[in-house]
């Protein structure tokens, strides 16, 4: 085949559209078809509905799409129209593909399910097309070129999707992209348009790379992409966004927030216990959502009550009376409690508000404390939080793990006001 210049999805399926199930096809296909350098130009989400299918797939074909890309509909119900849909648009018969019969029939019968018509009908695609396997799965798919573009349908399972298309189109367009290097850039503690300020420069000084923002709250994701012909001009722009960026930027390679926290960690062989409040145990989840967290967290506590800071912690009575659990003192404390019980390196610990009630004029919904304690120091910091009760908490569980990162990679932390970020 010869290198598309235009490639469009279309996704097949009730589910998609009654909110059942999230579209994840087309961001996976999106990101390989990328890699490859090529992109689609358009995702049409359509109902199981043949007529509807066949409409589509003229339309895609009328706008001059060499490849379609199809998700959906090859299963065993009567919703799955697909096959039937494409031999009425190529205007040809159903034929059952024996390959494919045998293959349902030994995949069934190997997992002691019984082999009914309606689960063979899965073998059955328009005459002429060619089959497409499926290593990972019963329903296979098919290759069929019609109107001229080429469609390549695949069931809408993810797993099944992405085994048949990497052993069919993926090895092909392999061959023909112009292949693009990548470079990925996670943040956290800048908003989108901070992120954008700190990089507006790189279009004009590196204009073959492309600068593309995510926001995947409360982090800030950059991809840098250029053709390999331009590797030196992506390597450049890289080096200025890592320095332009400075100590927002924790991470370079596909990471969780708390991993780069954790392995900060443990290149200093150094042990964590955390304190949390308004938190309720999420900045230990996060962390434990790590493989191989145990080598360096010890303790967790959540201390909700304040019995729990008092008698478990050790906050002193006095801070607790004077100034209750929210605030500079109270956070401080139940860092340096945790710590002392789990005999950690260092201690992290989260107070406040989170809402959407319990908040006062002095201490409104969002006032958020957090701290980190090491043997030589001990930092706090004020948080006033705009978000809903989760948004609130996971920033919260955020900024105490960063507040203790930046002091890890010996850096002062940058200056902030009240406002976070």
């Amino acid at each position: 085949m010869n290198a598309p210049t235009r490639i469009e999805m279309l996704v097949i399926g009730d589910e998609l559209l009654d909110g059942r199930v999230v579209n994840s096809n087309a961001t996976r296909v999106g990101r390989a078809l990328a890699e490859l350098g090529f992109g689609i130009a358009e995702v049409t989400t359509i109902p199981d509905d043949l007529t509807v299918i066949v409409r589509a797939a003229q339309e895609i074909s009328a706008r001059g799409t060499q490849l379609c890309l199809v998700s959906g509909g090859l299963g065993p119900t009567a919703d799955d129209l697909t096959s039937a849909a494409f031999a009425t648009l190529a205007d040809r018969p159903l034929v059952r593909d024996e390959t494919a019969a045998s293959h349902i029939v030994a995949w069934l019968s190997a997992r002691g399910r019984s082999v009914t018509p309606n689960q063979l009908k899965q073998a059955d695609r328009p005459q002429g097309a060619r089959l497409l396997v499926n290593p990972v799965g019963s329903a296979p798919g098919f290759d069929l070129t019609v109107l001229g573009c080429r469609f390549l349908s695949a069931p809408g399972i993810p797993a099944e999707l992405d085994a048949m298309f990497t052993a069919s189109i993926y090895t092909e367009l392999a061959e023909l992209g112009a292949r693009t290097a990548r470079r990925t850039l996670l943040t956290f503690g800048l908003i989108e348009a901070e992120v954008d300020q700190r990089l507006a420069a790189m279009p004009l000084r590196w204009p073959q790379v492309r600068v593309a923002f995510q926001v995947k709250f409360p982090e800030i994701h950059v991809v840098l992409t250029a053709s390999v012909a331009h590797v030196a001009d992506l390597d450049a722009a890289m080096a200025f966004a890592r320095e332009a960026l400075g100590v927002h930027l924790f991470a370079t390679t596909p990471c969780r927030f708390a991993e780069s926290v954790l392995a900060t960690l443990q290149a200093r062989g150094a042990t964590l216990a955390i304190a949390e409040s308004c938190t309720g145990g999420l900045i230990s989840h996060l962390l434990t959502e790590v493989p191989g967290s145990s080598q360096t967290l010890l303790a967790g506590v959540v201390s909700y009550a304040n019995a729990a800071k008092l008698e478990i912690l050790g906050v002193p009575e006095s801070v607790l009376a004077q100034h209750g659990a929210v605030f500079e003192a109270t956070v401080l404390a139940m860092a340096e409690g945790v710590r002392r019980i789990s005999h950690a390196d260092y201690a992290v610990a989260a107070s406040g508000v989170a809402g959407p009630s319990g908040g006062t004029p002095e201490k409104p919904v969002g006032t958020v404390y957090i701290a980190a304690i090491g043997a030589t120091f001990a930092a706090a910091r004020k948080l006033a939080l705009p978000f809903d009760r989760s948004g609130n908490k996971l920033l919260s569980a955020y900024a105490a793990l960063d507040l203790l990162r930046q002091h890890l990679l010996a850096v002062e932390p940058s200056p902030k006001s009240a406002e976070y970020p």
